[in-house]
């Protein structure tokens, strides 16, 4: 994932090119969300072979069946949806949910991606595992609630489909989720939520 979520007009003028056949369009779309579709499908499930495939599936199809594509959604939003739905078709494939509901396979783990390298400062390596902890204390709902808003460039009507939450729902939830961080945590929340949104960059 870059470091600047690039504008909506921008990806819905790429996303015109490519549904007209312009390969370079296709090229831009896939080296823009291919990190944050991993990022997210690893979230998901611990099978990083299984995200892999259902995010290589997508591409396909989408190649495939680009005169199709006329909807008029943001084209990260068409991703996000169609991996999380990818995931939980394969699961069910591979009898992965035998009493399991799709909510219940769920967990949204988090894992930092700065923990997989040299911290450049032990300050900031501190700060993470801080950060680990207080998200781990949130249900998994809403540590994907926080992904998907600071991670992403989705807005909450889009993380409300992708959620099947009412998009008011979705901003309150997100509101009061860090009303809560923030109590427990003050001033320091917001610098640590960035830090987490660089490492997870990073993945």
């Amino acid at each position: 994932m870059k470091n600047v979520i690039k504008d909506r007009d921008h990806w819905l003028e790429v996303t015109s090119r490519f549904r007209a056949g312009d390969p370079a369009a296709f090229g831009e779309i896939y080296s823009e969300f291919i990190d944050s579709l991993y990022a997210y499908g690893i979230k998901i499930t611990r099978d990083r072979e299984l995200v892999k495939d259902c995010i290589q599936d997508i591409f396909v199809s989408i190649q495939r069946l680009n005169p199709q594509l006329h909807h008029p959604e943001y084209i990260e939003f068409y991703l996000f949806r169609s991996l999380k739905n990818a995931i939980f078709h394969k699961l069910k494939e591979n009898k992965m949910t035998d009493s399991l509901r799709v909510e219940e396979m769920t967990i949204f783990d988090l894992r930092f991606g700065i923990e997989q390298e040299t911290a450049e400062f032990e300050s900031e390596h501190l700060r993470v595992e801080k950060l680990k902890s207080i998200l781990q204390t949130l249900d998994p709902q809403k540590r994907e609630l926080l992904f998907l808003k600071f991670s992403t460039g989705l807005n909450y009507i889009e993380i409300g489909h992708l959620l099947n939450m009412n998009p008011d729902t979705v901003k309150k939830q997100v509101y009061r989720t860090l009303d809560h961080l923030r109590g427990k945590y003050g001033s320091q929340l917001m610098e640590l939520m960035m830090i987490w949104v660089r490492s997870e960059r990073r993945v």
